[in-house]
């Protein structure tokens, strides 16, 4: 039986050659997708289009103590349907829009922001609207220079910055809700209206439109297309709700780039779908999907969804959450290089539209975040290099693999296990024939402070001797078919599978208690584990090798009976949301989790990290890799990466050794590869491709405390790690659109990977007028007020890296195993001054793993560099306590209003000194180099160029030799020449 079983899986598995795009929908195969892209030809077509919702006036209900009204909301169309209005403002100036069907049939899915946002928004009880004859008004801001304005007929709501439109929802007319109703009350309604008397004379055109169509049809179309059924391929859909899609232009008058709503495999600042020379011609896709070896230039939904856009200009930054769980076809057109208009089309819900203001893309970062949260601030560990492939096939193997990276001096903090670990792939329990002694072997790994990772999917084997299906049975949480109460059945790795349904609440304790090592409670749970083992979780779209486009039946029901297609997006979310608590939960005190997932939402980044899913081992997939990272941080979730050398093939030696350094520069850093390749462990490679990744393996580990600040930062502010130089120089236009070089955090480091093969050198974009440093060779090169590209070497051993002037950088240079071994080790601060003198930067630092930060033990250093006086040419190199000037603003979701410079982990690190100190720029050598109030310090020069000069070349450095100050304590430097 288990041969057959196996067999039967086999066949279900689609052939992983490439993408099989038939298996995908395109918008013409998708019924509610085509009637939104038909609205929006035949509003084009018609000047005299206006949309037939407006409000009804004498429905206005002003809330008495807050910044929120409601009104009714009728359509001219269907004037006995009942829509419901509900605006507020809350307290940042978000502005939410919310429309929904009133005495339906029934209810519309209205959850999906419940699950995205961290709390319910504060409303403003300060901010007022204004009402007149046409609409509703209210300004406010710092300058009261935003606006926000609701207009009755049609119904339009504008926000505008200094008079300025910045975001339109239905300025174009597209807003549309198709209302619940019956195939009987359609039949009945088809009664058309006798077109006007010849030569009659009317002054509003849109009436013309309007009586020379049946009642309906100038605004939806004359046919029913795809209300009641839809066939995809053998599927059928039998759509047992009828018709109920949401249509809704959101427009951007002022901005000429747009970003966002990951996950796509396409450019940064989105190419357009619509209108003249359209880059695409389908729309960007939100439907979360198993779509392996993707096409690395396509509109074609991948892994995850976040429905979060920002619009940006030279002026300013806008943004827009539109909190929608069901599939969402989005058009991005450009009418003018300074404009984009956007097209939102989507299968069920309600509209629940979140406006954000900015003014810059600060602001719009923490607008997003105060409602969906902040990313995480992970264990210092999980930034370290991870080594995984599909699969290592037993303990012996993995103990192999650990020795021989010790063997090679190459880093590595996490060894993965993929799905072969698990007897018959049934999720917790070890193949006990191939991984005889999985404990053990564990704690081998873990010995020199390393971690392991194990998969754990969400289809669950449908056998009795599987207690985790069993018990699920038994607490009745698994998804049901159409019917409501029969439990769906599905294919994949298991074979015959059943999935959990986690927006069901009896599920979420049973889940957490599965991961417990050690508990009272006599049902089964995962004694075979430890406490350091953390958690993968794969095929939560959900993938479904025997469903519809590769996923589960759209008419299946969750709990509360709705169906899949209204919260098949946030599905996923939901099973990483379980899974990162189960894993937080399992000791106590608790340890920060660590699980990766492959599908997302907005808000997912609150439990862990992102990949990219199944990428091929192209230069083409490499590339695109870079700027879907860079996408998902601009979507709020920064703790991202691509799987290093691509899932599929077997890439050469000199696109691996490229790829590592692409890895090294991104937040998540994995290797991993599929079954069927090449084994290509870094310590496999030939010289001299072995010492040039062992060499990028030991850059990422020096860098780890940047990462660590930098991550800090995004978990209390939301601006993302990686950063493209839109963020970086908000009003640099020739920045606007780059994609493939960008700073980290804060930092002041930019860097280029190199992702063409047979380079010997990179184009870089230097972006103001301002001095950058080579990392390695300290070559300084000039930037200008508009942008200067420079040329840089890029041979196979280069990485183009740079330090922005006016930066100080600190690393740790001491070679490690794995990186917790590295916590007492002392640090290098790279001083980069600036054309005027200047450098600043940071330095955070706790225990790297549990929640003892949030009671204040960490600390939070700033470091300064200034001259002592306005012509001096020396320089006053400064360490203060961030921390005890800031302590509101140093740890995330928690204002803390002291700091204890004596707290536990200050104690535990103060024998950690600086042993470097590195000086790029000075004008001239010094004369003297001293501990202010203390010694002479051994110092070396090496003359060259300065920061304030025009010119390039080798800058001067200055070496400052183990001062000896501690890197949690105030002290001051004092360079004389």
């Amino acid at each position: 039986m288990r041969a057959l079983s196996t067999l039967l899986v086999l066949a279900a598995l689609p052939a992983a050659l490439a993408v099989k795009t038939h298996d995908f929908k395109t918008c013409s195969q998708a019924g509610f997708c085509r009637r939104g892209r038909a609205l929006s030809a035949r509003a084009a077509e018609n000047a005299a289009w206006r949309s037939p919702y407006s409000i009804d006036a004498s429905s206005l209900a002003l809330s008495p103590d807050q910044a929120a009204f409601t009104a009714a909301v009728k359509s001219s169309i269907y004037p006995e349907v009942n829509f419901g209005l509900d605006v507020r403002i809350h307290d940042d100036g978000v502005v939410r829009v919310r429309m929904d069907e009133v005495g339906g049939l029934r209810k519309r899915y209205d959850e999906a922001a419940s699950w995205a946002l961290l709390e319910e928004p504060k409303v403003s009880n300060t901010i007022q609207w204004t009402v007149a004859k046409d609409g509703v008004r209210a300004k406010y801001g710092a300058k009261n220079d935003v606006e926000v304005v609701v207009a009755f007929e049609p119904l339009k709501v504008t926000l505008l910055r200094n008079g300025k439109e910045q975001v339109i929802l239905n300025g174009r007319g597209l807003l549309h809700m198709e209302h619940y109703r019956t195939k009987e009350s359609v039949a009945q309604s088809k009664q058309g209206i006798e077109a006007p008397e010849e030569g009659l004379d009317t002054d509003d055109s849109q009436v013309v439109i309007e009586q020379t169509h049946p009642r309906t049809a100038w605004f939806e179309g004359d046919t029913e297309d795809g209300w009641w059924e839809e066939t995809f391929n053998s599927f059928t859909d039998p759509k047992p709700r009828g018709p109920e899609s949401l249509s809704l232009d959101i427009d951007f008058p002022n901005h000429g780039h747009v970003y966002g709503i990951p996950q796509h495999a396409t450019r940064l600042s989105l190419p357009t779908t619509t209108g003249e020379d359209a880059y695409y011609s389908d729309p960007y896709r939100l439907y979360n999907a198993d779509v392996f070896e993707y096409l690395a230039d396509s509109t074609m939904s991948l892994y995850g969804s976040i429905p979060f856009m920002q619009a940006h200009s030279a002026e300013s930054t806008v943004g827009i959450f539109n909190a929608i769980g069901s599939e969402t076809w989005i058009d991005v057109g450009r009418p003018t290089p300074k404009s984009i208009t956007t097209h939102w089309i989507s299968e069920t819900g309600i509209l629940d539209v979140f406006i954000l203001p900015g003014p810059t893309p600060a602001d719009v970062f923490a607008q997003y975040t105060r409602l969906t949260g902040t990313p995480a601030l992970p264990a210092q560990w999980a930034l370290g290099y991870h080594q995984c492939r599909w699969n290592y096939i037993s303990s012996e193997d993995v103990r192999s693999v650990q020795k021989r990276f010790d063997e090679e001096d190459m880093p590595v903090d996490v060894f993965w296990l993929d799905i072969e670990y698990a007897e018959d792939h049934k999720y917790f329990m070890w193949d006990h024939k191939l991984f005889p002694d999985p404990v053990e072997m564990i704690k081998d790994v873990e010995a020199i402070e390393r971690k392991m990772v194990v998969i754990v999917d969400p289809h669950l084997k449908r056998t009795d001797d599987y207690p985790v299906y069993k018990q699920a049975t038994e607490l009745d949480v698994l998804v049901k078919l159409k019917d409501g109460t029969t439990d769906y059945e599905g294919w994949c790795w298991s074979g015959s599978s059943a999935w959990v349904d986690f927006f069901n609440p009896k599920s979420w304790d049973w889940w957490k208690s599965l991961f417990k090592v050690d508990s009272p409670s006599d049902k089964w749970h995962w004694t075979e584990s430890t406490v350091s083992t953390y958690i993968w979780n794969d095929m939560n779209e959900p993938s479904i090798f025997n469903g519809p486009e590769i996923s589960m039946p759209r008419e299946n029901i969750h709990y509360g009976g709705w169906e899949h297609r209204d919260v098949h997006n946030i599905n996923g979310m939901l099973f990483h949301n379980l899974t990162s608590q189960a894993v937080k939960e399992r000791t106590n005190p608790p340890k920060r989790p660590f699980v990766l997932t492959r599908s997302f939402y907005a808000g997912s980044q609150r439990f862990g990290a992102m990949w990219t899913g199944d990428n091929l081992g192209t230069w083409e997939h490499m590339r695109v890799g870079v700027k879907m990272v860079l996408a998902n941080n601009i979507g709020g979730f920064s703790f991202a990466g691509s799987d290093v050398g691509g899932f599929f093939g077997n890439p050469e030696p000199e696109m691996l050794v490229r790829w590592y350094a692409v890895g090294a520069f991104s937040p998540f850093f994995r290797a991993h590869a599929h079954i069927d390749t090449k084994r290509r462990e870094p310590y496999l490679l030939d010289e001299p491709y072995k010492s040039i990744v062992r060499d990028i393996l030991r850059l990422r580990y020096s860098m780890l405390p940047v990462w660590y600040t930098a991550f800090r930062e995004a978990s209390v502010t939301g601006l993302p790690v990686l950063r493209p130089h839109y963020i970086a120089m908000p009003q640099d236009e020739a920045g606007f659109a780059i994609d493939d070089q960008y700073f980290i955090g804060s930092s002041g480091l930019l860097v280029k990977p190199v992702t063409h093969k047979s380079i010997k050198e990179e184009t870089v974009y230097l972006p103001e007028d301002q001095v950058y440093y080579d990392y390695f060779n300290h070559h300084a090169y000039r930037g200008a007020s508009k942008g200067n590209n420079i040329t840089v070497p890029a041979e196979l051993h280069q990485i183009p890296l740079f330090i922005r002037g006016g930066s100080i950088v600190p690393t740790r240079e001491r070679p490690r195993r794995s990186s917790p071994l590295m916590k007492h080790d002392p640090f290098t601060l790279r001083v980069a001054l600036d054309k005027d003198g200047n450098a600043r930067g940071e330095l955070y630092l706790d225990d790297g793993e549990t929640y003892a930060h949030e009671q204040g033990n960490f600390i939070w250093r700033e470091f300064a560099a200034a001259k002592p006086t306005k012509k001096s040419k020396g320089v006053r190199i400064s360490s203060k306590n961030l921390a005890a000037q800031k302590p509101g603003e140093a740890v995330d979701h928690v204002a803390l209003t002291t700091y204890n410079n004596r707290n536990d982990f200050a104690k535990s690190i103060a024998g950690v000194r600086v042993e470097k100190i590195v000086v790029l720029g000075l004008p001239a050598k010094p004369s003297s180099v001293s501990v202010e109030g203390g010694k002479e310090l051994q110092w070396s020069f090496t003359p060259g160029v300065a920061a304030s000069d025009k010119k390039e070349g080798t800058a001067s450095v200055l070496v400052i030799k183990d001062p000896k100050l501690s890197i949690a304590g105030d002290w001051d430097i004092v360079v004389q020449a």
